[in-house]
């Protein structure tokens, strides 16, 4: 699970501020959770994230001035997959709190749902097309909105939008079974 979640932030710093939103936004929501439930070391790594994260966005914006590059995707997918499982952890001990959330699995994917989903997707239609999966390609959903017109700020804000909205769902459904959760 971790090496998949490094490697999808990876996969989706193909546009200018995608891959840094996208880990505004994820350490965002966990750092909120990390800091109701108590656990201010890991509110802190979040917030620590979002700070850095902030500060090398202002440069990486359309026309960007410096790139993220892999090293950066990789260690922002780090923090990102280390953020998720000690949420599923901590979860897990707060059975009986206000702020266990009973799908906690789905609220985990919704929150990490755009480099996700991309890699899933890309992933599988290499695979279709008897192709390596690991070969490069331009079917990433933000390279198909570039495609259709969108420039790379509003290809950002779209998918930054779609991954709160899917935020949103999960949490407000939380409580539904986890397996009609996944689903929906």
């Amino acid at each position: 699970m971790i090496i998949a979640i490094i490697n999808a932030f990876n996969l989706i710093d193909g546009v200018d501020g995608l891959a840094g939103s996208v880990g505004v936004i994820v350490a965002f929501v966990f750092g909120f959770w990390f800091y109701k439930v108590d656990r201010i070391e890991l509110a802190v790594v979040s917030f620590a994230a979002i700070g850095s994260i902030v500060a090398f966005l202002y440069y990486n914006y359309t026309p960007a001035k410096i790139f993220m590059g892999d090293t950066g995707s990789l260690l922002l997918g780090l923090v990102a997959s280390v953020l998720a499982i000690s949420f599923l952890e901590f979860n897990q001990e707060l059975y009986n709190s206000h702020f266990h959330i009973s799908s906690g699995p789905v609220f985990a994917i919704a929150i990490l749902i755009i480099p996700i989903f991309d890699t899933l997707r890309v992933m599988v239609l290499r695979i279709f097309r008897m192709q390596s999966p690991f070969n490069p390609d331009r079917t990433h959903i933000h390279h198909l909105l570039l495609d259709i017109g969108f420039n790379h700020i509003q290809v950002t804000i779209f998918l930054i939008f779609a991954n709160v909205i899917f935020i949103m769902i999960a949490y407000v459904f939380r409580s539904l079974n986890i397996n009609l959760l996944f689903l929906f």
